[in-house]
C-alpha cells in the first residue's frame, strides 16, 4: 500500500442467502446476481459459510463521500476484488470472509452485464459475490443473519462499504453524473481546488456553489469490503431468501381468499338458479289439461265403448267434479309456491340488507378501534422513544450525527424491552470506544499519570535543594572563621514566603499533552 497515497470508500446494498442454489435475495431482481456464486463453492457441504452478493459501487456516478470512478477504471480493477477480505467497519484485524467473484450489473435491475463497453457513460454497478465465515466471529455472524431476516427487529441494519487505494485523481465539477460534469486535469488547478473536496475536509462545493467531486484515475487497488451499521449511502441493508418466501406466502394467501370469494358467489348463483328451476318444474309437472278438452276426450272414449247417454252424463259429471277439485288443489299449491318464492326472495333481500348493515357497523367499529389503537400506540411509542434515547445518551458520548443515527434505529425497533436490549448489545460491539464510563476511566488513568510525573519531578527537585542547603552549611562555617564585614544583606524572606510552592509550579508546568507525548 506504500504506492497508494489515498483511499476511498463506496457504500452499497448487501443481499444474502443461505442456500447453495444461488442468490434468492431481493423481491424484484432476486435471481439476477445468481451467477456471482462460483460453482466450486458448495455452500451445502461448507456449512460454515454463508453466501452474499451485492452491488459494491456505482460506476460513472459520484457517491455521497464525493468519490467516483469511470468505466475504464472499473474494467481495469474489477477482477482485483477477488480473494480480497471482508471485515467489520474496515477494521483489518476483524476479517469475517472474502470475495469470490466480481463483475458488473445493470443500474436499474441488477441484471448481470457480460460485456461492458469502455466508452459507456451511463451509470452501472460493480457487482461482487463473497462468502462470510460463520465460526470466526459468531456474534457478528448472528447479527448479519438477523439483518437478513425481514421478521427481525435488526432487519436491514448492516450494509457494505468498499475501500480502494489509489494515487491519482482528477476533479469533476457541476454534476453528480460523470458524463455531465466538467473534468479538471491541470495539476495546478487540482491543487488549487483540492481543499474544496469532502475527502480533504471541504464542503464539496465551489465558491459559486457548484458541486465538486474527486474522480479516481490511474492504477486502482481494491482493499476489500467492510460491513457497517452506519454507511454513508442510502442503502437497504441485507435481504435474504426469506423475503421471497414471505412474499410468496402473502400472494398465495391473497389468491386463496380471492378464489374463495369467487367460489362462494358462484355457488350462491347456482343455488338461486336451482331453486328457481325446481319451482318451475313443480308447476309444470302438476299442470292439468284444460277441463273442457279433457271432458271432450272422455265423452268420446265413453261413446266408443257404447255407454248410454245417461251413464256418460253421470260419469262425465263425476269426472268433472274430480277434475275441478284437483284443479283447485293445483291452483292452491301453485299460489302457495308463488307465495313461498316471494317470501324466499324477500328473506334473501332482507338478509342481504342485514349483512350490509352489519358490514358497515363492523367497518365503522374497526375504524374507531384502529384510530384509538393508533393514537395510543403513537403516545406509547413517543414515550418509549424518549426513554430509550435518554438511556443511550447516558451510556455513550454521542455526536449530532450519532444521535440522528440512533434516533432512526430506535424508531424502527419493536416496543418490547427484549428488542431494545438486543439493540444495546449490538451498539456495545460497534461503539465501545464511545462509552462514557470507559472514556472516564481513561481520563482517570491519564490524570494519575500526570500526578505521578509531578511527584517524580518534585522529588528530584527536593533532593537538589537538600544538597544546596548542605553546601550552604559548609560555607557558613567558613564564614564564621573569617572577618565579618558591614555589608548588609537584603531581607527577602517575605517575598520567598509568598512564592508558589515547587509542587504547584510543577503541576502547572505539566499537562495531559506533555505526559502523553
Amino acid at each position: 500500500m506504500s504506492n497508494y497515497k489515498y483511499t476511498a470508500k463506496f457504500d452499497f446494498e448487501v443481499k444474502a442467502c443461505d442456500e447453495v442454489g444461488g442468490f434468492n435475495i431481493s423481491s424484484a431482481n432476486i435471481n439476477n446476481l445468481k451467477s456471482l456464486i462460483p460453482t466450486e463453492v458448495d455452500l451445502d457441504k461448507n456449512i460454515d459459510l454463508m453466501g452474499v452478493a451485492f452491488n459494491a459501487a456505482v460506476v460513472n456516478e459520484f457517491n455521497k463521500n464525493g468519490d467516483g470512478i469511470s468505466t475504464k477504471t472499473a474494467i481495469d480493477s474489477v477482477q482485483q476484488f477477488i480473494h480480497k477480505p471482508t471485515n467489520i467497519e474496515h477494521d483489518k484485524k476483524k476479517v469475517v470472509g472474502h470475495i469470490v467473484n466480481a463483475g458488473f450489473s445493470d443500474y436499474s435491475d441488477s441484471t448481470i452485464i457480460v460485456n461492458v463497453d469502455e466508452n459507456e457513460k451511463n451509470p452501472f454497478n460493480i457487482a461482487l459475490g463473497a462468502v462470510v465465515y460463520k465460526t470466526v466471529d459468531k456474534e457478528f455472524f448472528n447479527t448479519l443473519k438477523r439483518s437478513t431476516d425481514p421478521k427481525n427487529k435488526l432487519h436491514n441494519t448492516i450494509s457494505a462499504s468498499w475501500e480502494v487505494g489509489f494515487s491519482e485523481y482528477k476533479i469533476a465539477v457541476g454534476s453528480k453524473n460523470l458524463k455531465d460534469a466538467e473534468i479538471i486535469s491541470d495539476p495546478n488547478k487540482i491543487q488549487e481546488m483540492k481543499g474544496m473536496l469532502r475527502s480533504f475536509g471541504g464542503k464539496g462545493v465551489t465558491e459559486e456553489g457548484k458541486p465538486v467531486y474527486r474522480l479516481i484515475v490511474g492504477e486502482v487497488y481494491p482493499l476489500g469490503i467492510g460491513f457497517t451499521m452506519k454507511p454513508a449511502a442510502n442503502v437497504k441493508g441485507v435481504i435474504s431468501e426469506e423475503t421471497i418466501e414471505l412474499q410468496n406466502k402473502k400472494e398465495e394467501t391473497k389468491a386463496l381468499f380471492e378464489n374463495k370469494e369467487k367460489t362462494e358467489a358462484l355457488d350462491l348463483e347456482k343455488m338461486a338458479a336451482k331453486i328457481s328451476q325446481n319451482l318451475k318444474n313443480t308447476v309444470n309437472n302438476n299442470n292439468i289439461m284444460d277441463i273442457e278438452n279433457l271432458l271432450t276426450e272422455l265423452k268420446s272414449d265413453l261413446q266408443e265403448k257404447k255407454f248410454s247417454q245417461e251413464a256418460i252424463a253421470g260419469m262425465t259429471s263425476t269426472f268433472a267434479d274430480a277434475i275441478k277439485t284437483r284443479d283447485e288443489e293445483y291452483k292452491a299449491s301453485l299460489e302457495a309456491a308463488e307465495n313461498e318464492k316471494a317470501e324466499i326472495a324477500k328473506a334473501n333481500e332482507d338478509l342481504k340488507a342485514s349483512v350490509e348493515s352489519i358490514k358497515e357497523e363492523l367497518k365503522s367499529a374497526q375504524e374507531r378501534i384502529q384510530e384509538f389503537e393508533t393514537s395510543k400506540a403513537a403516545e406509547e411509542a413517543v414515550a418509549v422513544f424518549n426513554s430509550r434515547m435518554e438511556e443511550i445518551d447516558s451510556i455513550y458520548d454521542l455526536e449530532e450525527s450519532d444521535s440522528s443515527f440512533i434516533a432512526e434505529k430506535i424508531k424502527g425497533l419493536e416496543s418490547s424491552e427484549e428488542a431494545f436490549a438486543s439493540f444495546k448489545d449490538e451498539l456495545s460491539i460497534f461503539w465501545a470506544s464511545k462509552n462514557k464510563e470507559a472514556k472516564a476511566k481513561i481520563e482517570e488513568e491519564v490524570q494519575a499519570r500526570v500526578n505521578e510525573e509531578v511527584e517524580k519531578r518534585l522529588s528530584g527537585t527536593e533532593k537538589a535543594v537538600a544538597s544546596e542547603e548542605s553546601e550552604e552549611t559548609d560555607v557558613e562555617e567558613a564564614l564564621a572563621n573569617a572577618e565579618q564585614t558591614t555589608t548588609e544583606i537584603p531581607n527577602n524572606n517575605e517575598a520567598q514566603a509568598s512564592a508558589t510552592t515547587l509542587k504547584e509550579k510543577f503541576a502547572a508546568a505539566f499537562s495531559r499533552e506533555n505526559i502523553l507525548k
